[in-house]
């Protein structure tokens, strides 16, 4: 089989409808809101409007998520799990534990600060493991799939303390992530998978207890950033998921038909992936064309390329 374009790692596909958006604020250059950095009342709490905004629009596909009182614009979702990992470990958390196959960054941050990284694999029922941190994202990273909200309680109700990552959100369509349960001690937020905003670096972190690493965040973030995802926020996410969804199932037809594949399409327009027992059933030089692609037991593959070849 010829090459594929997809890439291994997930780099986002920046919408032209977000562009759009970027061009529409920095047209005139909003000057003014970086002046009030040294007029009264000043920016520390600029933040505090867009993430309101924030939770109001995902009021219903994210319960719970308004009840998180410690609230920090984060530069993506990155320093949100990195700094959540800082205060873990200086209580003393030796071990956490997360999906095999999910977001490989828990675990490389996680050895930064002296943490254990224990995969668990698909059946393994979370009341088996002792009680501790579970760092999850979901949609999951390891193939674009929306976890069932029942496996996600049945990780808090074991006693896990989670940390419930959706930096996918949004890239779907319509799901719910309830946060509700008192075991899901923090969430992040990001707009650079679903929007393709990954070098604006725009996210936010919900903890219910402090994140001392992010107090000093009223001060040193990034407001052009913030400006943006006030503008991202005030689209009809809903609208593009749909619109997205329906340019993947075109490309993943397309993909199968001239490449003699079983991708499936992910709940994240984003991906595809393709299961380690379909793979099994491809051809020899098939399967060592995919093997760049294997996340655990099967095959995820970032769409980016062929969005960028359908816009022209």
């Amino acid at each position: 089989m010829s090459a594929l374009s997809a890439f291994t790692t997930v780099y986002s596909y920046y919408l032209p409808e977000v562009r759009a958006a970027i061009s529409d604020l920095v047209g005139s250059y909003p000057h003014e809101v970086f002046l009030r950095s040294v007029t009264p009342p000043g920016l520390d709490a600029f933040h505090e409007p867009i993430v309101e905004q924030l939770v109001a629009a995902h009021r219903d596909d994210v319960p719970g998520l308004a009840a998180f009182p410690y609230r920090y614009p984060t530069a993506g979702s990155e320093e949100g799990i990195r700094e959540y990992l800082t205060r873990l470990a200086a209580a003393g958390t030796r071990r956490l534990y997360m999906l095999q196959g999910d977001y490989e960054g828990y675990r490389e941050v996680g050895l930064t600060r002296g943490i254990e990284t224990v995969e668990v694999g698909r059946g393994t029922a979370p009341s088996s493991l002792p009680p501790g941190h579970w760092f999850l994202s979901n949609p999951c990273a390891r193939d674009g799939n929306v976890i069932p909200a029942a496996d996600v309680r049945a990780i808090a109700e074991a006693g896990h303390r989670v940390f419930y990552d959706l930096s996918y959100l949004g890239s779907t369509a319509p799901a719910t992530y309830d946060v509700a349960h008192p075991n899901v001690d923090a969430v992040a937020v990001s707009f650079s998978k679903t929007f393709g905003l990954f070098y604006y670096r725009i996210g936010f972190l919900f903890s219910r207890e402090p994140v001392p690493a992010l107090y000093a965040n009223k001060w040193f973030k990034n407001v052009l950033s913030l400006l943006i995802a006030e503008r991202v926020l005030s689209l009809d996410a809903a609208a593009l998921a749909a619109k997205y969804k329906r340019l993947q199932a075109e490309i993943v037809d397309d993909l199968n038909r001239k490449h003699g594949l079983a991708l499936r399409a992910s709940d994240a327009f984003l991906l595809a992936h393709l299961t380690g027992a379909d793979a099994a059933a491809l051809p020899e030089e098939a399967r060592a064309e995919l093997a760049r692609y294997r996340r655990h037991d099967g095959y995820r593959f970032c769409l980016t390329p062929y969005f960028v070849e359908r816009a022209g």
